[in-house]
């Protein structure tokens, strides 16, 4: 079996899980019969139709997760208008709004010259065995093996589709250690061994998925899973695995860089109480960053690790933030006084006949000072706020000169 290029075994149980088919004769688009209009909000199992349709005709509603192929849903949500408004459009039906109506079921009918399956377990598992079937002796007729019947479908098991994800995991592994032993350098040779072993695995667990024996064909798609992540390593790739783990290990330190800060500047006798609230809540988004790694929620894991970093380099900023809030306050108060003192100054000299006009108008501008800066402190630009306060305090110590 060679190992430079996509081989059929992949080709073939992506046909089986509904992802693409084929093969001559075969079809993954499911038979429907609509009798009324479907469109964004509406539920039941003519939507569920549309969407198993719309995946085998190769407008694919989501590649993984909900409303991808073999886990279509009775829900018209967003992401099956998008993939209607796909179809339409490719079969020039004006307006493509991802309504389906008269004309979009009219086209349908036509397309599929009139089908009018049904959408229950028994058609489908019926179904789904023919399709095996026809696969199964063109994988066969491929490898040089004699034909073999395969055990028949029966409706969904948690077994069954334990097996089935494990298969498209392993499949997803293949591609990307095939695209990159391709490139390899000098780990080539291993990167290629390490896929002929993990191909021999994918075989044995379509064989053991055949059989019905589905914890079997879980151990093989696992270890077929490891062997191509094994090449996948060896020729230099690096997995989205490896780089959300990076980027929690960033997010480790990040969070330990605002811990040390922290401890510093409360040893300095700064107030840390805001700073310190704000890294529990780090640590947390990186708990929850680790677990959903751990977990295979690759999308989450991403989320929480930024959220974590950030949530570490605002704690940083917090202990700043409270150092410059001090400064600011205590420039405030020094300028306060000091246009108090002035204040007094400047009447005495008033009462004693003294020109102190020069001195009041300085005052005045001391005191709009002070306002502007109490202003600032308010809306939280504490360096503003010192800055305006300390030229408070200047023109009030510039009033008593001129006294």
């Amino acid at each position: 079996m060679k190992v430079h290029t996509r081989i059929s075994i992949v080709i073939f149980i992506l046909s089986i899980i509904g992802v693409v088919c084929i093969l001559p004769g075969v079809s993954a688009a499911a038979a429907c019969t609509f009798t009324r209009d479907l469109e964004l909000g509406v539920t039941g199992e003519d939507v569920r139709c549309l969407q198993q349709y719309l995946n085998g005709a190769g407008f694919t509603i989501a590649s993984s997760g909900v409303g991808s192929p073999g886990r279509e849903t009775n829900q018209f949500k967003q992401l099956t208008k998008e993939a209607l408004i796909k179809w339409q459009t490719a079969n020039e039906i004006t307006p493509a709004t991802g309504y389906f109506g008269q004309k979009s079921r009219a086209k349908y009918a036509d397309l599929t010259k009139g089908g009018t399956g049904s959408t229950n377990i028994s058609d489908e598992a019926a179904a789904l065995n023919a399709q095996v079937k026809a696969l199964t002796e063109e994988l066969n007729k491929q490898l040089g093996e004699p034909s073999a019947s395969p055990t028949p479908v029966p409706s969904s098991s948690s077994g069954e589709k334990q097996a089935r994800e494990k298969i498209e995991k392993a499949i997803d592994m293949l591609e990307q250690a095939t695209d990159e032993a391709d490139g390899a350098g000098e780990d080539r040779e291993k990167a290629l061994r390490d896929l002929e072993d993990a191909h021999e695995d994918f075989r044995n667990a379509i064989k053991s998925y055949f059989a019905g024996k589905y914890a079997e064909a879980v151990d093989y798609a696992d270890d077929s899973y490891d062997g191509a992540l094994d090449a996948f390593e060896a020729a230099g790739g690096e997995t989205r695995e490896d780089e959300i783990d990076e980027l929690i290990d960033e997010a480790d330190e990040a969070v330990d860089l605002a811990s040390e800060k922290i401890d510093e500047a409360e040893d300095a006798g700064e107030d840390t109480d805001e700073a310190e609230e704000i890294l529990d809540d780090a640590k947390a988004k990186l708990k929850a960053a680790k677990e959903a790694l751990h977990n295979d929620d690759l999308d989450e894991a991403e989320d929480l690790a930024e959220e974590a970093e950030d949530l570490a380099d605002d704690a940083v900023d917090a202990i700043g933030e409270n150092s410059a809030k001090d400064e600011a306050q205590d420039a405030i108060k020094d300028a306060d006084s000091a246009i108090d003192d002035a204040r007094e100054e400047v009447e005495e000299a008033n009462d004693d006949g003294e020109d102190t006009d020069e001195a009041e108008d300085l005052l005045e501008e001391a005191e709009d000072k002070l306002d502007d800066a109490r202003d600032a402190y308010d809306d939280k630009d504490y360096d503003e706020a010192r800055d305006l306060a300390e030229e408070a305090q200047d023109l009030a110590n510039d009033a008593l000169d001129e006294i």
